[in-house]
């Protein structure tokens, strides 16, 4: 059962009654719509979901694929994946009429006004709406051709930076003036405690984050202004590639990598010259969109960003069962739809990383 409309989507749940109701994927969407049916008084047993290490969430049992309720039904959590996890759930013995799914992205949205009035937040992205006009900026990333002394020559550059950049804090002077991070797992380490918030923003003019993060919780806090939540989206276009935004403060889409999100930004900030950095688009493990998996010697990140990383993925495969696992096609595909549409509106975007793949 698949539903477009969200109210569709709650009454098919809702007429589920007595039977017994889980939630498969308990990422940010899985954690929400827990949320969600508990303040409605839906009842729901747990979670189903791969990462087998992971044992509970919203203070309910995450039970694997060979764990699960034959008998129950299954409300799949997000519409990126959906088509993967029905099938995982149907080779895991659940039967196709007891999995409910939605193929709208806009449906979690609704639901998710009716616990927070996000849009107030994501308006005020409208203050960056061309800030910088006709103006450069850099792109960091952190591939491992990046050195410190890339970046001690940025000090007076506008730049954007994501995820463990801050490791290199310690190191230069030099601070990112936007800072960028919104893959769930990474925020849910990071954000969910202020002091960890306060260190990956430091120095920053700016920093900005997903509306499903742990920092939605510092939304209205008075020292946490400088901090902007976008909303993401993952949508195609009819060639296959990934929605490039002309207005952020709307939606910012997906590709599979942050750096995608920062060229939007930067568009819409109004830069017309964007130089990448450090951007190799190289990793040591890369799934193919047919699910093939490269693997090669390459480290990811310079020596001080790939202790961090290390540090940081080593806690998070403790606790979930997962590890660093780079889309390398979404990559690709995201850096494609970046310079169509950057040359279709007069935008430069140039490659300035040392070798890599991009």
């Amino acid at each position: 059962m698949n539903y477009h409309k969200a109210d569709e989507f709650i009454r098919a749940v809702q007429t589920l009654g007595e039977n017994r109701l889980y939630i498969a994927g308990a990422g940010k969407y899985g954690e929400f719509l827990g949320q969600y049916f508990d303040k409605h008084k839906i009842l729901w047993e747990g979670y189903a979901d791969k990462r087998t290490l992971l044992q509970e969430v919203n203070g309910k049992t995450v039970y694997a694929y060979n764990q699960l309720d034959v008998d129950g039904y299954y409300v799949i959590s997000t519409c990126n994946y959906k088509n993967e996890i029905a099938e995982e759930l149907k080779n895991a013995g659940i039967r196709p009429e007891r999995i409910i799914s939605y193929d709208n992205p806009e449906l979690i949205y609704e639901l998710y006004a009716d616990w927070i009035d996000w849009k107030k937040y994501t308006r005020r992205l409208e203050a960056f709406r061309v800030l910088h006009e006709g103006r450069r900026c850099f792109i960091i990333g952190n591939g491992p051709s990046l050195r410190l002394q890339d970046l001690e020559r940025l000090k007076q550059e506008i730049s954007f930076g994501a995820n463990t950049i801050y490791a290199l804090y310690t190191h230069t002077a030099w601070r990112p003036t936007y800072y960028c991070a919104w893959d769930p797992v990474f925020c849910k380490e990071m954000m969910s405690e202020k002091e960890s918030m306060l260190r990956l923003t430091e120095g920053c003019e700016a920093a900005f984050t997903s509306l499903f993060n742990d920092a939605i919780k510092y939304r209205d806090d008075a020292d946490m202004k400088n901090l902007y939540y976008m909303r993401p989206i993952h949508k195609l276009e009819d060639n296959g590639l990934p929605v490039f935004s002309g207005d952020c403060a709307e939606c910012v889409y997906t590709s599979g990598t942050i750096t995608y999100g920062m060229l939007q930004m930067a568009v819409y900030m109004g830069f017309r010259e964007i130089y990448l950095l450090g951007v190799d688009c190289s990793y040591s493990m890369e799934v193919h969109n047919d699910n093939t998996v490269t693997q090669t010697d390459m480290i990811n990140h310079m020596d001080i960003l790939e202790e961090e990383e290390r540090r940081f993925y080593d806690a998070t495969f403790d606790r979930y069962g997962v590890s660093s696992i780079t889309y390398i096609d979404q990559h690709r595909l995201g850096y494609q739809a970046a310079r169509e549409y950057a040359e279709s509106h007069g935008i430069k975007i140039y490659n300035a990383t040392r070798g890599g793949k991009l």
